[in-house]
């Protein structure tokens, strides 16, 4: 709304009656030389100036000249837009008031000045249009004003987009909490890591009762302590969620207080913070941890190995030459067995390409192998070849029951008696028995890591079964998998 609208608001004409008393020409005239709008009179289909005040002339750059009896189209030449001109020539021949905003015009070399112009007919005693009033106000601070709001609110919008664009990235949830009202506010990111709908109110009950019950004391107890001012205001805790699926995620979580004055003393007012989902982050942790475990069980295990190889090739050997050649070929074999089964160790692909079964069962025992002397141990089995991730789990399995043969069992003793056998019918079938060798007592009352081992790699990843069988005059092993995994 330009400046005078106010007081020019429904006025539509400007009518001149004879016999006005109570205030003269003059002082009329002084009046509007002088008020802060731009004002002039032209009559007649010429567009003659009656009248311009201070600020009209002030405009064209000719405060201190006389305009009266000069044309419109005179006076202001090029500067006279086609827009302004027909909108003048609408006025006179329609009497019908006109207004624009914002009109930009070049009233003064090198400058532009922008203007809200409102034309109103001069009528006579007989009804007929006899000129021109025109007012108009200088608006280009206004417009100024308004452009650089706009520029303002552009560059946030794009400061926005890139914020938006960068926690899309970065798969980070938003969230604020009045402590007043209650009032809390969820990104769609920190809905969908909750599994809320994204249609669904966010609540401090719905997040209290998400926190995993284990949890829940913890991090209530680490949110609340934000309330005291000396406690610096900043949130950091891991902490496991669950899913409105019922699956358990884990975030991170970081925020901060913030504080405001009243009656002198600092309160808590808002908190505000975002969340991250390191569910996987936290899996690939276990997952490390895992392999170190058994790397370090590996370890100790080549040593046990290599230990109860030294002792059984002395038993056997005549000469110490003899005892070299026979050692050295056992730890390259058992060198080649722990290649075998370095994808399982290290969670690297297995090799590409098939083997089979009786390769894998050669491989893994060659190390135990008594040259010249009649073996402990007999394999009978059809040929089968079997896939990479198949053959990688079942050399693991095997590899872990000739270890500990070697430190327990069969193998740890020269008499002792080893047999695997294996038969394909709906699933492939191998069995592994000792006997002769230490009386075995009893299952361990506890379960190795090795042993845990075994079986998960058989029945997670393979879909199989392993059974222990405890016997006094030797353990025995049958592992079942389905033949739909052995190309796997």
């Amino acid at each position: 709304m330009s400046p005078f609208q106010p007081w020019a608001h429904g006025l539509n004409e400007i009518r001149f009656q004879g016999g006005a008393e109570g205030f003269s020409r003059e002082a009329l005239s002084e009046l509007l030389e002088n008020v802060p709008l731009a004002i002039a009179v032209t009559l007649g289909p010429q567009q003659v100036f009656a009248f311009a005040n201070r600020l009209f002339r002030s405009a064209l750059a000719a405060a201190d000249e006389d305009l009266i009896g000069r044309t419109v189209q005179e006076v202001m030449g090029d500067r006279y837009t086609p827009e302004v001109l027909a909108l003048r020539q609408k006025v006179f021949a329609t009497g019908e008031p006109q207004e624009l905003k914002d009109v930009s015009l070049v009233l003064t070399p090198g400058t532009t000045t922008y203007w809200d112009i409102k034309l109103l007919p001069v009528l006579g005693m007989d009804d007929r249009i006899s000129g021109i009033l025109a007012l108009a106000a200088n608006v280009t601070e206004r417009v100024k004003a308004r452009s650089e709001a706009d520029r303002q609110a552009r560059e946030a919008a794009l400061h926005n987009e890139r914020l938006a664009l960068a926690i899309e990235a970065t798969e980070l949830g938003l969230w604020e909490w009045n402590v007043h009202t209650g009032e809390t506010f969820w990104s769609e990111r920190q809905k969908e890591i909750f599994g809320l709908a994204r249609s669904e109110p966010a609540t401090y009950e719905f997040w209290l009762q998400a926190i995993h019950p284990e949890d829940r004391e913890r991090v209530v107890a680490s949110v609340g302590a934000l309330t005291d001012p000396r406690s610096g205001g900043q949130l950091h805790v891991e902490h496991r969620v669950i899913h409105g699926n019922g699956e358990v995620r884990w975030i991170v979580s970081r925020g901060r207080m913030l504080y405001e004055v009243v009656d002198g003393e600092l309160k808590p007012s808002r908190l505000l913070g975002t969340i991250i989902d390191i569910t996987d982050r936290r899996k690939d942790e276990e997952i490390r941890q895992l392999l170190v475990q058994e790397l370090n069980h590996r370890v100790k295990n080549l040593f046990a190995m290599t230990s109860g190889m030294v002792a059984l090739t002395a038993r056997t050997a005549e000469t110490p030459k003899q005892m070299a050649t026979a050692l050295r070929g056992r730890i390259e074999a058992l060198a080649r067995a722990h290649e075998l089964i370095r994808p399982a160790i290290t969670g690297s692909e297995p090799t590409d390409g098939e083997t089979s079964v009786a390769g894998i069962v050669q491989a893994i025992l060659a190390p135990h192998v008594s040259q010249g002397s009649p073996s402990q141990m007999t394999f009978e089995g059809p040929s089968l070849r079997i896939g990479p991730k198949a053959a990688t789990i079942l050399t693991l399995v095997l590899h872990e029951l000739a270890t500990n043969a070697l430190k327990y069992g069969a193998l740890s003793v020269s008499e002792g008696r080893l047999r695997i056998t294996w038969m394909r019918d709906s699933m492939l079938t191998l069995l592994w028995q000792e006997e002769n060798g230490p009386a075995v007592s009893g299952a361990p009352k506890a379960e190795g890591f090795g042993s845990l081992l075994t079986r998960r790699s058989v029945t997670d990843q393979l879909g199989g079964a392993i059974a222990y069988d405890w016997r006094p005059e030797g353990l025995k092993v049958r592992i079942d998998l389905p033949l739909s995994q052995l190309k796997a």
